[in-house]
């Protein structure tokens, strides 16, 4: 699979996204970061060949506002914006991860913090489950 990393711009934390991308390419998938691209046709074109999108958000964002209407999160980049709806996209928050690949977003692991030692028991649950295995 297509994985396009995109993180907050509200705080950048490198070493988590680092670490989200490691555990997608090691298992065996295509791997692009948004901070990666200097032409916004190139990037247009990723957000469309992208089978999943991949936010980063450091805050406690209730579900409504990643996934709802609005976007808030991410309302500076309006092409991301309306590509959520119509991708698969797994959001790490700061309380845990989410997806829409189901009718309705759902949290699926729960987080006490987005940190690596979070980041880790959900990169090991993951293993047991074989998830984001290509």
């Amino acid at each position: 699979m297509k994985y396009l990393l995109v993180e907050d711009k509200v705080q950048q934390e490198q070493v988590i996204l680092d670490s989200i991308a490691e555990f997608l390419w090691n298992n065996g998938n295509e791997i692009y970061a948004s901070n990666n691209f200097n032409n916004k046709a190139d990037y247009l074109n990723i957000v469309k060949s992208c089978d999943c999108i991949v936010l980063l958000i450091f805050r406690n964002c209730p579900v409504e506002s990643i996934f709802g209407s609005g976007q808030e999160a991410f309302q500076a980049d309006n092409d991301l914006g309306k590509s959520l709806n119509k991708k698969i996209t797994l959001v790490f928050s700061a309380n845990g991860v989410y997806c829409n690949a189901i009718p309705f977003p759902h949290k699926f692991f729960h987080f006490d913090g987005l940190c690596q030692n979070e980041l880790a028991r959900f990169f090991h649950w993951c293993g047991k489950l074989n998830l984001f295995t290509k």
